[in-house]
């Protein structure tokens, strides 16, 4: 469960990261494509953001199919117990 808090911590960060990314870039005034040339290293942060949050949201997709496997045995487990 450690695995999966740490993941969805990492996943929250990310897209706080992007949100912050996307804030500022709206509130920058410039439009995508437009002026001259500072809009790049926005878009270049968006594009890191995006990354890294689908990269968290991959970490975390797998983090929970471990977790739903084990919890499943588990439970397996126990109504075998319980039977017995």
């Amino acid at each position: 469960m450690a695995q999966l808090d740490q993941a969805t911590k990492r996943l929250q960060t990310a897209l706080d990261s992007l949100e912050r990314a996307v804030e500022s870039r709206s509130g920058s005034g410039s439009g995508p494509g437009g002026g001259d040339g500072g809009g790049d290293g926005g878009e270049a942060d968006l594009r890191a953001a995006l990354d890294l949050a689908r990269q968290e949201n991959a970490a975390l997709q797998d983090a929970a199919g471990a977790v739903a496997t084990r919890l499943d045995k588990t439970i397996e487990r126990l109504k075998a117990t319980l039977e017995a």
